[in-house]
């Protein structure tokens, strides 16, 4: 559809209901089809997509792993971004048998696609929270795994600990965090570093870096000391809205630029990746 009539749309309270339906269900043919291309019974992921009882689905794919994962919206729109749209890597060059660290590990659902797809020799994976922590130990003993993902339950800041909500209901467990407000109780979570991730892991260089922890992206990447961005490639980070995020973004954006990364951006994910030059000098030294 074309910008100005999506905006028009969109600024008239009639048509943009009309349009939110619309495109609801554009989108929904559009993950049938695709849904129905990766996985085996393609209408008991369109039934988790549909549903809210939160009951434990098990979804197989025609590439052969078996996903745990409960039946609600936002499970089986993390899937889809990550299995049926390749959200975190379209466009990056990685090598064969890529190091890959993933903060917001949610259900282990990048964990496997990273072990599945790019043939990742090893993942470090980090989820607080306990609920979603039981899916994705389950889910990375489900493809037996363990071998090459290391999974760490806590969650990565600056070193400190940090009180989460991390007991919201299922369906909200995609958004747990350390920001904003919340109507459930926060929990005390062990934190861990970056830098102290990468040393207690021996990770000498990580070929990506995909974050996604609902505003703590930006304390991680303003901490983060210049060493261990120095052996990263490639970052991938979701960006969200909490307080002052803005100047934030702004911020860390100029920083990667200084540590000699070439930015890019899709919706609210944003790429940073070092030249291929750049890296094989970092090699060198």
């Amino acid at each position: 559809m074309n910008m100005a009539i999506r905006q028009f749309c969109q600024g008239t309270p009639v048509l943009r209901d009309l349009y939110r339906v619309a495109r609801a269900s554009y989108q929904r043919r559009r993950l049938s089809k695709s849904a129905g291309a990766y996985f085996t019974d393609r209408n008991q992921f369109l039934a988790t997509w549909d549903s809210e009882d939160g009951k434990t689905v098990d979804l197989h794919t025609k590439d052969g792993l078996t996903i745990s994962a409960r039946r609600n919206h936002m499970d089986a729109a993390v899937l889809a971004e990550v299995f049926l749209e390749n959200c975190y890597v379209a466009g990056l060059d990685l090598p064969d048998r890529p190091i890959i660290v993933d903060i917001g590990g949610y259900i282990g659902d990048f964990a496997l696609y990273a072990v599945k797809r790019l043939k990742a020799s090893k993942v470090v994976v980090c989820e607080p929270s306990p609920r979603n922590w039981s899916f994705l130990t389950k889910n990375i003993a489900n493809k037996h795994c363990e071998d090459r993902i290391a999974a760490v339950n806590r969650a990565v800041t600056a070193g400190e600990d940090v009180f989460m909500n991390v007991n919201v209901p299922d369906r909200n467990q995609a958004t747990v965090s350390a920001y904003g407000e919340s109507t459930s109780e926060r929990t005390r979570i062990p934190g861990i570093s970056l830098a102290s991730l990468v040393e207690d892991h021996g990770l000498k260089e990580i070929d990506l870096l995909k974050i996604d922890c609902e505003g703590g992206e930006y304390e991680i990447l303003a901490t983060t000391p210049s060493e261990v961005l120095h052996s990263i490639q490639n970052i991938v980070f979701e960006c969200h809205e909490i307080d002052g995020f803005e100047a934030k973004l702004k911020g860390i954006k100029q920083r990667l630029r200084d540590e000699g990364y070439v930015l890019g951006a899709r919706g609210s994910l944003v790429f940073a990746s070092r030249p291929a030059r750049r890296r094989l000098q970092t090699i060198d030294t």
